[in-house]
């Protein structure tokens, strides 16, 4: 049994630093093949249903969007890593941090969680939700890796007390009161998974729709990229020129 788990860990561990590498060009490319070569779920007979199975995926991606900002706005951990390898120069345990250890990662799943929900199609929730979800575990199991070797006994503590995903409220309350929420801060760091959310909800509604109100869908998903465009470039000048720096 011993020798099964550590075979498991390794598969975790190699695989994890995989993704944490490529993740920025592979897990897009999992969402283009989903688009390319399967068709939406499409309630032709009921435009209602289906008008409100699109709205319900995307509430769900941008209720995980909106609590990546809420984490962010607290306590910030940066996951770019160094060199395309996992690093961290201090350990984050409070803020939300002190209810779960790997918030963004429940917002990350919420947001595959929706937007293949909108797309509706038996391979999006067979295929693309169970290998995103064996990725952001292996990404966390090589992350927990590293820490352990580099916080030790400190970082032991804490896995001891705190739930990997799932998040224990309880005393969240005081968790918070030693902070103010910067919202400068949470718009600053994760405009680009914003921009990334709000552009898949758009791409695959459009799609969606396509296959049901033909090309007014595209027309209609248009506007709403022009203004994300210019959200972006809004944002992008604001951080450029330091007003989206930190208050406190």
């Amino acid at each position: 049994m011993k020798n099964s788990e550590t075979f498991t860990d390794k598969i975790f561990l190699h695989s994890g630093n995989f993704f944490f590498r490529f993740r920025n060009y592979l897990f897009p490319v999992v969402y283009v093949l989903l688009l390319a070569f399967t068709k939406p779920r499409v309630f032709s007979a009921q435009p209602r249903l289906n008008f409100w199975a699109t709205v319900f995926g995307a509430l769900i991606a941008l209720s995980g969007q909106a609590f990546r900002l809420l984490v962010i706005g607290y306590a910030y951990i940066k996951r770019g890593g160094l060199e395309g390898k996992v690093y961290a120069d201090h350990l984050v345990v409070r803020g939300f941090y002190a209810h779960s250890r790997n918030p963004m990662y429940i917002g990350n799943i919420l947001i595959v969680i929706g937007w293949c929900a909108m797309w509706g199609s038996w391979p999006a929730y067979l295929l693309v939700i169970p290998f995103f979800l064996f990725a952001y575990l292996s990404i966390t199991v090589a992350e927990e890796t590293y820490l352990k070797k580099k916080f030790g006994v400190q970082y032991e503590d804490y896995e001891k007390r705190v739930n990997r995903f799932w998040p224990n409220f309880k005393g969240i309350r005081q968790s918070l009161e030693g902070f103010s929420y910067d919202w400068r801060r949470a718009i600053r760091k994760d405009y680009g998974n914003i921009f990334t959310t709000v552009a898949g909800i758009l791409v695959i509604g459009a799609w969606k729709n396509y296959f049901f109100i033909g090309k007014e869908a595209i027309k209609l998903a248009g506007f709403g990229f022009a203004g994300l465009i210019l959200f972006y470039i809004l944002v992008r000048f604001l951080k450029k020129s330091g007003q989206l720096a930190s208050s406190n």
